[in-house]
């Protein structure tokens, strides 16, 4: 690294540090994550002010003065016993508009240091999250967000302090809710509401906060005819009976499955109890553990294919984990390593990453419980045990080639099984098909050995494991290059099916080598004279003839060929071994996010097995392990076929098969 690289890394720490230390006053309304405009007072005294409340006309007219206090001077008689009143008035307008205005005025919270309640001053996570609630309030479309939690920065208490503020000083008759894994977990969280409301300073506004109509579950702000009730996961009916406008939904991921509902099915219900209007709020926010349906509402959301806008706050973003830097600056960034870079990329200060590896050695953490106690991102945090088979770093290189695929959809033929369903095989678009397709076959170019396919075959009900085909293109080996994904088709279908359509998709990109998993299929009889496997591949091989077969003595001339590839606890451990190892060399390209989850939860077990943490899917692991394994050790290198026909005595002889 020269000279002017590490000045200008110097150059971008000073100004990250400045960030740090950037003045946060929210009586002023200095610091404030929404937009503000400056209101002048006098010539040396102004207040920045939430730009929505230039919907006031009064604040308007002011807005355009030079300053309030010369306009009311020029204007009216008994300017001064006018001015009081002007600051009186906007301090009562100001609590309607200005959240952190209202919070450090109005409520205190416990001290951790002290243990003595003080004003509620927002913390910089906390005003990360405002700004995004902020956002769509002010923009007038409904609230929607979903936390994904690490450390203790306070970001349930900043969603509920809000909700009570809307109650207090916006809206009437605007119920809200808390639901919990637990009903004692709500309890704890509306007592915190209760504390806010009977300690609101009675010279700013009174309010008193009583059991509603004698319920233990549901309390009631008489002076604004607004609910605050309660509700678990495990008794879900309670939240049922009122008209609620606004939800917390807390610690999501911990939520258990009943008898009569899922937590996935009971979130999306609650979600669609709440009408889309302006002020009305959804939150769901959790501890970020483990891979489960909390994991994938929070994926949908960072895609963009949900309403909830997604916050997370990685360690690196709280202002207390920062040490000194006791040597020159250069010498510390010349012995930074990858993952180093890779916090420095993320936004993190010199002093930050200093802290961090300082933290790490002298407390002996392990890599993955700094992941799991101070997560750099969210995926970090949403590790589920500290038994992976991959290396959270490999995954995370992998996951920078990650990308939507260009078409969804399916593929048809003139029939499902059989030989015509080998003939005019056609992709057509469908948004919700089952095969994912960054890159269509290439059908001018004719290359020998370009696609290799692996196929795992799963179950028919949506319950059963997922069957999976891995699709790889090997082109770019033929110039230095690493093979790349091009294609995951995964659904639920009968197996006899689904091995037609791993032949159907094998034929589609040219012919490629077809290696179709047989253990699954060894599990189902057709009757007790044969087995399945057999039928269903020695029925393939008869019409496709580009089938891994596996290598044994049996295979010469007269006696049937094993197709298909057997998985043991030898050949998984081959197959995944090379897998590591090719995530380690960043020796192929990854698109699907979906196989970068499973890798995240793919783990070893307590009997030395491997497979994903329990309630989750490992199929596309297994075929990218596979076709990773067909593309770099076994199969031959791809070459361009010359496709100029040969003379052979009379007879034209043509090299385009492949």
């Amino acid at each position: 690294m020269n000279k002017k690289e590490i000045q200008n890394i110097i150059k971008e720490n000073e100004r990250r540090l400045k960030e740090f230390e950037s003045p946060y006053d929210p009586h002023k309304g200095i610091g404030s994550p929404i937009e503000r405009f400056e209101l002048k007072f006098t010539n040396k005294e102004s207040l920045y002010l939430p730009k929505q409340m230039l919907e006031d006309e009064l604040i308007f007219v002011l807005s355009k003065q030079k300053n309030a206090y010369d306009y009311l001077k020029k204007n009216f008689e008994g300017a001064d016993e006018l001015y009081y009143e002007l600051l009186s008035d906007i301090f009562d307008k100001r609590l309607k508009y200005d959240f952190e205005f209202w919070a450090v005025t109005c409520m205190t919270i416990p001290d951790k240091e002290s243990d003595k309640r003080i004003p509620f001053k927002l913390n910089r996570p906390q005003r990360k999250l405002l700004g995004v609630l902020e956002d769509m309030r002010i923009r007038g479309v409904p609230i929607r967000v979903i936390i994904a939690k690490a450390r203790q920065w306070g970001g349930s208490t900043l969603v509920q302090s809000y909700i009570v503020w809307i109650q207090l000083m916006i809206k009437e008759n605007w119920h809200s809710a808390i639901i919990a894994d637990v009903e004692d977990q709500a309890k704890h969280i509306q007592g915190f509401c209760e504390t806010i409301v009977e300690n609101h300073p009675k010279e700013v506004a009174s309010f008193t906060i009583s059991p509603y109509q004698r319920s233990t579950k549901v309390r009631y702000i008489n002076e604004r005819g607004n609910i605050v009730g309660v509700g678990s996961a495990q008794k879900p009916e309670s939240t049922r009976t009122y008209d609620y406008r606004m939800v917390h939904m807390s610690e999501v991921g911990f939520w258990k499955d009943t008898e009569k509902k899922s937590a996935e099915d009971l979130t999306q219900s609650i979600r669609a109890s709440i009408p889309q209007l302006p002020y009305t709020l959804s939150v769901m926010e959790s501890t970020a553990k483990g891979l489960g349906f909390f994991y994938r509402e929070w994926r949908e959301s960072t895609e963009g294919k949900s309403g909830y806008k997604p916050v997370f706050v990685g360690w690196w973003e709280i202002e207390r984990y920062q040490k000194k830097i006791e040597g020159s600056y250069k010498a510390f960034i010349e012995q930074m390593n990858d993952y180093d870079w890779y916090l420095w990329s993320l936004g993190a200060t010199l002093e930050g990453i200093h802290w961090y590896n300082h933290f790490r050695d002298t407390e002996n953490y392990s890599e993955w419980r700094m992941n799991s106690e101070f997560p750099s991102d969210a995926q970090e945090a949403f590790q589920s045990s500290g038994r992976k088979v991959f290396n959270p770093a490999y995954v995370r290189k992998l996951n920078r080639t990650v990308k939507k695929p260009e078409y969804i959809g399916e593929l048809s033929a003139d029939s499902d099984k059989g030989k015509s369903a080998l003939k005019n095989i056609e992709f057509y678009k469908q948004n919700r098909g089952n095969l994912y397709v960054w890159s269509l076959p290439d059908k001018e170019e004719p290359i020998a050995n370009r696609y290799a396919l692996f196929a795992d075959i799963g179950g028919r009900t949506a319950s059963a494991d997922w069957s999976v085909i891995s699709v790889m293109d090997r082109y770019w080996m033929m110039h230095a290059g690493v093979p790349e994904i091009v294609a995951t088709y995964r659904c639920h279908m009968d197996q006899d099916l689904f091995a037609w359509k791993a032949a159907q998709l094998a034929t589609f990109y040219n012919k490629g080598l077809l290696a179709i998993e047989t253990n699954s299929l060894r599990k189902e009889k057709v009757s007790t004279e044969g087995d399945h496997f057999y039928t269903i591949l020695d029925e393939i091989g008869d019409y496709y003839d580009n089938l891994f077969m596996r290598e044994t003595p049996e295979n010469i001339k007269d006696i049937p060929r094993k197709y298909g590839f057997h998985t043991n606890p030898s050949s998984k451990g081959l197959i995944i071994d090379t897998l590591n190892a090719t995530m380690r060399e960043e020796a192929f390209i990854e698109r699907d996010i979906r196989a970068i989850e499973e890798y995240a939860r793919y783990e070893h077990k307590e009997d030395g097995s491997m497979g994903a943490v329990e309630g989750e899917h490992d199929d596309i692991v297994i075929t990218r392990a596979g076709v990773v394994w067909l593309s770099l050790n076994y199969m031959d290198a791809p070459k361009k076929i010359d496709e100029r026909p040969k003379r052979s005595g009379k007879k034209l002889v043509s090299e385009a098969s492949y």
